[in-house]
């Protein structure tokens, strides 16, 4: 089931892959960045198991 993704709402790893999100590696940011479809979030890490969702952008400005 998908639901809305809000900004500043916590998630867990296993929310995230139910949502169909894909952990993306990324060198140089701190955030973990993870994409679908042709949206790329940026979460901060709040402890081991849970992330917060702070930014979504458009794949094509991500990667330009």
């Amino acid at each position: 089931m998908e639901t809305a993704m809000q900004i500043n709402k916590i998630f867990s790893l296993k929310e995230l892959a139910s949502q169909g999100l894909k952990e993306q590696d990324v060198k140089e940011l701190s955030a973990k960045v993870f994409i679908k479809d042709s949206n790329v979030y940026f979460f901060d890490q709040t402890d081991k198991k849970h992330y917060r969702l702070y930014s979504v952008i458009n794949k094509r400005s991500f990667f330009l």
